[in-house]
């Protein structure tokens, strides 16, 4: 896999959801790109960079989706979505050999899987921050079972805009360089007849 070709897609993904990710918001249901790229990424990528990559998106995501607090703060917390894509990452990866990699429905599946676990270990981590500093989380509209509520409806909003975010990277394939390995057939079938 070419890095350099993965992190332009992770700021552009970024970039996107800040700017432009409001206009996919339905209600409560809002999608972002870059849970896609992440996936898009894991399922290719080998097993080994699997978390790593999904950090860094994370780091990323951390840094360029900073949260304003009650008291008109700027609050910016690099760490919480990096562990949280850990954990999204780790799923993906026991996920990708049960998926046919290059169907988008099976994209989209594992992009709901990798943002539902990402948003229930973002909400815990906030949670645990917040009793280890006396504190509530004022930007969350009550519980954190609400809170958990509405992650889940953006994971719905997350599937939904993979499936096209997907296709157009499947499209750009040769690009990321990604390896492909082959399988060799035990027995009979490698005898030529």
């Amino acid at each position: 896999m070419r890095w350099s070709v993965y992190i332009v897609a992770v700021l552009l993904a970024a970039a996107l959801d800040a700017s432009f990710g409001s206009v996919l918001a339905g209600g409560e249901l809002r999608g972002q790109f870059l849970p896609a790229v992440v996936v898009f990424a894991l399922l290719s990528a080998p097993r080994k960079m699997g978390v790593r990559v999904a950090m860094l998106a994370g780091l990323v995501a951390d840094l360029l989706s900073p949260i304003v607090l009650a008291s008109q703060d700027v609050l910016v917390v690099p760490g919480p979505r990096v562990l949280a894509y850990a954990l999204g990452a780790l799923a993906v990866i026991q996920l990708r050999s049960l998926l046919y990699r290059q169907n988008p429905l099976a994209g989209a599946a594992a992009t709901f899987a990798f943002s539902l676990l990402a948003a229930v270990a973002f909400v815990f981590l906030f949670s645990m921050r917040s009793l280890f500093l006396d504190g509530g989380a004022p930007w969350w509209p009550g519980s954190g079972a609400g809170e958990v509520w509405r992650r889940f409806l953006g994971a719905v909003g997350d599937a939904l805009v993979a499936l096209p975010t997907l296709w157009l990277l499947g499209k750009t394939r040769p690009i990321w360089a990604f390896a492909t390995a082959t399988r060799v057939a035990p027995g009979l079938a490698r005898q030529s007849g």
